[in-house]
């Protein structure tokens, strides 16, 4: 088409790009018309517009699927957070790519959505695929390839599979005692590390990510209160092995009473008390694997000493304080406020895990004879 050139009524002068980029869903030319400042501007339009027509939507009008993610989707992720990119490549590498590939985006239909559903072993990993897939063709709607988002249909979906934690939560302060004091005797082993691991989530709910992310300048000990504002995650080789990000949500951002027994663990940590507070064995941060496997060391340790303690695991230490915290009678409009939730019902939805014991005494304490 072409670049015209046109004054305002306000004398301002603007280029109008005229082009054609393929064919809309009903098989006739879709034409894109975007007005510019300067007549460089218009130049660098028309180029986006011809490169939309020959490659996006090829010069027959059809798109497959890898095409789109490759040369469009796939580059508007460069903004988010490597955890997040990374999750969206293994999507689209291990159950998208293989079920929609060579499929063009206007002809995937719900029976070619269910049988990747039906490919995938849990309904998490299927629910998993179905959101990386929705996300795509929301892109694709807005940019005028489809007309409807069949990853947003109802799907009969895998059973719920294994869960990856052992599901051991502590349900009041008092449970945690055994493996308080088991940790405070194993830190003649290992430095106290998994004392201030554990009591950071277990007394102060932090996410594990934040404690990973933690530094001695987030600190306040005379103050009795953490900083949290950042995240300390595992990422691909491809995004550059670790990704310290911003915490989950705007208000994960979020100062953090610190109770006695932590600010004393913290306060004993060996060192200089500057940079990270959890310490790898190169003087750095710690990575999450590593926390991982000094906490399953210490749990090992405890079963050789015949020390029973209760297997929580780095994650459910958070649920386990979700839950003490409200046995203890706390509100739980602070508990959310605690824990960085966006709204109370996540707190009720995610971490509070009332079993039947604690039913049965609150039932005996609040239900009278008649």
């Amino acid at each position: 088409m072409s670049i015209s050139k046109r004054k305002l009524k306000d004398g301002t002068t603007v280029y109008d790009v005229r082009e054609y980029v393929g064919f809309t869903l009903d098989g006739k030319r879709d034409r894109k018309s975007v007005t510019c400042r300067t007549l460089r501007a218009a130049k660098a339009e028309q180029a986006k517009l011809i490169a939309m027509r020959d490659s996006r939507r090829g010069r027959s009008g059809r798109c497959t699927f890898s095409d789109y993610a490759d040369r469009w989707w796939w580059p508007s992720t460069a903004s988010l957070a490597a955890s997040t990119r990374d999750t969206y490549e293994k999507e689209v590498r291990l159950r998208l790519r293989p079920a929609f590939g060579n499929i063009d985006m206007r002809d995937i239909t719900r029976p070619m959505v269910q049988r990747m559903v039906d490919g995938c072993g849990t309904k998490k990993v299927a629910e998993k695929a179905l959101g990386v897939l929705g996300t795509i063709l929301r892109q694709a709607m807005g940019d005028g390839l489809v007309d409807r988002n069949v990853a947003a249909a109802r799907y009969s979906m895998p059973p719920e599979g294994r869960k990856r934690d052992n599901g051991v939560v502590l349900t009041t302060f008092g449970a945690m005692s055994p493996l308080v004091s088991a940790l405070r005797r194993y830190a003649a082993v290992d430095g106290g590390f998994c004392l201030r691991l554990a009591l950071l989530g277990l007394l102060m709910g932090l996410r594990p990510e934040e404690r990973y992310g933690l530094d001695w300048e987030d600190v306040d000990l005379a103050g009795h209160v953490c900083h949290i504002h950042r995240a300390y995650l595992m990422v691909s080789r491809r995004e550059g092995v670790h990704d310290l990000k911003e915490p989950k949500t705007e208000l994960s951002r979020r100062d953090v009473p610190m109770p006695d027994d932590v600010a004393d663990a913290l306060r004993d940590a060996p060192g200089a008390h500057s940079g990270p507070v959890l310490v790898g064995a190169g003087g750095g941060r710690v990575s999450p694997s590593t926390a991982r496997h000094r906490w399953s060391r210490f749990l090992g340790w405890c079963d050789a000493e015949g020390v029973d303690v209760p297997h929580v695991t780095i994650e459910n230490q958070r649920h386990s304080f979700a839950t003490s915290y409200l046995h203890a009678g706390g509100r739980v409009e602070d508990l959310s406020r605690i824990l960085g939730h966006a709204d109370i019902v996540t707190t009720y939805r995610r971490y509070v895990r009332p079993g039947y014991e604690d039913a049965a005494r609150g039932v005996g304490g609040i239900v009278p004879r008649v």
